[in-house]
């Protein structure tokens, strides 16, 4: 039997989250779901909102002395009541593209300028039992500035790792599953590009 949506009751009125009841026909059934959304009601993917992302995530990095470093964060993350290592992120402002939120929000959280952008992942869906929210991911090389612009809300620092530690990294110590994933792109992106080019790296 077919799912057919055929109404969306907003149950909350907040800024950045909200929280939406999906009502569902299945045949002569009906059954609630709901979702939690950063959009109003009539953008929601499921009214065929806008399909740009409504995020994007950075691995940002630098070139020093022929070696690379990859430039993570600490941050305070209200939902877990901790600090979490985890890279860059950010929401994509109304009428701004990606490109323009990858160089603002390095600046903003770790004071840096962007070189090089690379999208390293089309745009995709966070957690699609729980929420529409999509995230486009990018690679990004920077050049540190030393000073951060952060939010008044954001409580957010910033420290390099050495290539070489990246995948343990990763599987030890970055706890945000995005930017886990991200950073072992982008380390076994590098590991390829190395095999082909022989780039002198901190291996």
């Amino acid at each position: 039997m077919k799912s057919k949506l055929e109404k969306i009751n907003q149950q909350t009125n907040n800024k950045f989250l909200n929280l939406y009841e999906f009502i569902y026909s299945n045949g002569d059934k009906l059954s609630s779901y709901y979702v939690a959304s950063r959009r109003n009601k009539e953008d929601l993917v499921a009214n065929n909102g806008p399909t740009k992302p409504d995020a994007i995530r950075i691995l940002p990095y630098y070139v020093k002395d022929d070696n690379i470093y990859i430039v993570l964060t600490k941050e305070f993350r209200h939902p877990l009541n901790r600090y979490v290592y985890s890279t860059p992120a950010g929401r994509v402002e109304i009428d701004e593209n990606p490109e323009d939120t990858v160089a603002r929000e390095l600046m903003e959280e770790i004071g840096a300028k962007t070189l090089k952008v690379k999208e390293l992942t089309t745009p995709g869906y966070s957690s699609v039992g729980l929420t529409d929210e999509s995230i486009a991911c990018y690679i990004c090389e920077v050049e540190l500035t030393g000073k951060q612009h952060l939010e008044e809300s954001e409580n957010i620092e910033y420290f390099s790792i050495p290539f070489k530690d990246a995948l343990r990294f990763a599987k030890e110590e970055v706890q945000d599953l995005q930017a886990k994933l991200v950073l072992m792109c982008f380390y076994y992106e590098k590991l390829n590009e190395m095999k082909k080019t022989s780039p002198t790296l901190d291996k």
